[in-house]
């Protein structure tokens, strides 16, 4: 079985919690090098991972012969440069969410990746999960009707403080916004998932922490070309966490709770039933799994550069208004 050799720039909580662990699982991977400026967490990431080879500067790791994909798991601020870069040495890029500050520099990605002979996927890894699945076939079936309205919403407690690694989330000039560019990305990649294309996308943020520098409310509202509405919000820094999805359609509705939990009510004139579809242990494993099997057989990845631009295209519409 051929196998597919990664490098990873970036050592932090995503990437030793599920990114590793994803890849170790996998008979069709290995990593073969980490990229970390400071040389001692360098050399304890190598060891944790672990890694044959570890580079201070992460260009050196994208030229390494010794690697075939990229993981980048950097501030959002690294992300165009260092996608590009890899894709330019004609490496395969797996990109955490969202893929570019801005819209521009989602269009210069594209276009990296048009010239190489590397795939580029973006880590929106919620498109994998069975909950989001099932919601997809039971709006394709058909069964709750023409979808009217579509609703998530989300929200997280976490305030990192100025001393934490995680700082950086609060910072526009690495982060590129708050709430919405952090969390609020997958809710509006569900959307698209479930509901295709935008036909419109407005929406409002707010700033109730002083001391940040990002946003950290905000509402999405979006108009589909198939006629069906989208609403997103987002919170950070209030007193409780949910993840919850609900759907409207003119024949029924469907319920989620917590999407990690995937637990659906379905309700339509013929009843109303439960089914749980809960994500894996790793939410992080379908979507490397995915990408393995895209990249050994030659397909495009599903959740491509091209999402990740459309994602990016309905929040600079937010941040407009």
């Amino acid at each position: 079985m051929p196998v597919l050799r990664w490098g990873i720039i970036g050592c932090g909580d995503i990437v030793r919690r599920r990114i590793a662990p994803a890849l170790k699982a996998l008979d069709s991977c290995e990593i073969t090098g980490v990229a970390r400026r400071n040389p001692e967490q360098l050399e304890a990431c190598r060891q944790e991972m672990p890694a044959a080879r570890g580079y201070r500067d992460w260009r050196d790791l994208v030229a390494a012969e010794a690697v075939d994909v990229v993981y980048i798991a950097t501030p959002v601020s690294r992300h165009g440069e260092q996608s590009m870069a890899a894709l330019a040495a004609g490496k395969h890029v797996l990109c955490e969410k969202p893929l570019a500050m801005d819209l521009a520099e989602c269009d210069q990605v594209l276009a990296a990746a048009d010239r190489s002979a590397g795939r580029l996927g973006v880590a929106y890894y919620r498109h994998y999960y069975p909950a989001v699945r099932r919601l997809k076939e039971i709006i394709d079936s058909g069964e709750i009707g023409t979808i009217i309205l579509a609703r998530l919403d989300a929200a997280e407690t976490f305030l990192p403080s100025r001393e934490h690694p995680r700082r950086w989330i609060l910072d526009k000039g690495r982060a590129g916004g708050g709430s919405l560019m952090d969390f609020g990305c997958h809710r509006i990649e569900v959307l698209l998932n479930l509901l295709g294309s935008v036909r419109a996308a407005t929406g409002t943020t707010g700033r109730v922490y002083p001391d940040h520098d990002v946003e950290d409310t905000a509402t999405v509202a979006l108009t589909f070309e198939n006629g069906a509405s989208g609403l997103v919000t987002v919170i950070r820094g209030g007193t409780e966490e949910y993840d919850q999805a609900s759907i409207q359609g003119t024949r029924g509705s469907i319920r989620l709770d917590t999407l990690n939990e995937g637990r659906l009510t379905v309700a339509t004139p013929d009843g109303t039933r439960r089914e749980t579809w809960p994500c894996h242990p790793n939410p992080h494993q379908p979507l490397i799994e995915a990408f393995c099997r895209d990249l050994l057989t030659d397909q495009p990845p599903t959740v491509d550069g091209r999402v990740g631009r459309a994602v990016q295209e309905v929040i600079e519409a937010v941040y407009a208004v």
